[in-house]
């Protein structure tokens, strides 16, 4: 299964001034980076689409600049669903809380090339006596519908062509659905060749229901098929893939749980250890978030994001020694961000203090 994008973001309310935005909405405004996750370098020309996840308004749909930065003002307290799409890139979808008294941190996106999903192990082809036809003929039709990508030329019922959209994706992921829980409900339950096809079903499904926004049918689905084949070579990285679904349920102890039962090794990306130190910062417990942003320093030295939140957190637990320095290493390592004009703010104000 390929792995899923995840986007957690939060208001802190620490030394950041609001932000006065004009026109539509309210006074909140969201803004983020876009990267490669291969190369690191800006993706140019991306398309988001900010839209309330629990209100009737028209979304806002913006570009990413040369910089790959994008921003969106005038919005009202709330979640907010972000989607970004760009060509030869996996499409990205997540959320953010906004809050129109203070700024939301930046929000970092690092997607993925399209060709990587392409690399990605599907499911392999079923062809076995003991598999009724209907469940093969299911699984292919479910694989089928999950092969459209947001931005991808389709043809309609009319016969004219156009980009598939987000929206299109999602319904083409709950029609998939619907194929592999037929295909799943057919397979015999006695024969051990039937047993591997329904586990590999089981990571097609979970991915499924993703895609078709059934967060919570995502995770119990991907527990069922890691406490079904816990010896399953690729089982540390579906359960690092958990932690992230965890995380964006904001179920936290639950993600950090198991992201203890994780082999050494398997995670490579700092993301997911400064999403827990971010959600600790949301429940007022520092000292544990201080934790998790080391740990994200240690996997990675030269991300100034980690340096920032670290400082934040110092800053709570009135460690000024501490926070200083790590905004002194966030301005280095990247001058030009937000981060590291917040940085500076930070520093100003504790020199102050």
């Amino acid at each position: 299964m390929r792995k899923l994008t995840l986007i957690i973001t939060i208001a802190l309310s620490i030394v950041v001034a609001a932000v006065a935005t004009a026109q539509v909405r309210g006074h909140g405004r969201l803004q983020g980076i876009v990267t490669d996750k291969a190369t690191g370098k800006p993706v140019a020309g991306a398309k988001v689409t900010v839209s309330a996840a629990d209100q009737e308004t028209q979304p806002i749909v913006t570009k990413t600049d040369s910089r790959g930065h994008w921003s969106a003002l005038g919005l009202v307290g709330g979640t907010w669903n972000i989607d970004i799409v760009a060509d030869g890139y996996d499409t990205t979808r997540g959320s953010a809380s906004v809050s129109e008294m203070t700024m939301s941190p930046l929000i970092k996106t690092a997607m993925a090339p399209a060709v990587q999903q392409e690399q990605q192990p599907e499911m392999a082809p079923v062809a076995n006596p003991i598999i009724p036809e209907e469940a093969v003929n299911a699984i292919n039709a479910g694989q089928e519908l999950l092969k459209v990508k947001a931005g991808d030329t389709v043809t309609g019922a009319d016969n004219s062509q156009h980009a598939a959209t987000a929206d299109e994706v999602k319904a083409n992921a709950a029609q998939a659905v619907t194929q592999f829980e037929k295909a799943i409900s057919l397979l015999p339950t006695d024969k051990e060749e039937a047993q591997k096809v329904r586990l590999q079903l089981m990571g097609v499904m979970s991915r499924a229901y993703y895609n078709a926004g059934d967060l919570p049918k995502a995770i119990s689905t991907l527990e069922q098929l890691n406490a079904a084949d816990p010896s399953d070579p690729n089982a540390g990285a579906r359960k690092l893939l958990l932690v992230n679904l965890y995380l964006e349920n904001h179920d936290l102890e639950k993600g950090r749980t198991l992201l203890e039962q994780v082999p050494a090794g398997t995670v490579t990306d700092p993301t997911i250890y400064m999403n827990i130190g971010i959600l600790f910062l949301n429940q007022q417990k520092p000292a544990d978030a201080l934790k998790y942003f080391s740990d994200a320093v240690k996997l990675d030295a030269k991300n100034a994001a980690a340096y920032y939140y670290r400082g934040l957190a110092e800053v709570q637990l009135k460690k000024v020694a501490d926070a200083r320095t790590d905004f002194q290493q966030v301005i280095a390592l990247s001058p030009d961000s937000s981060e590291a004009r917040d940085s500076k703010q930070m520093l100003d104000a504790l020199s102050h203090s």
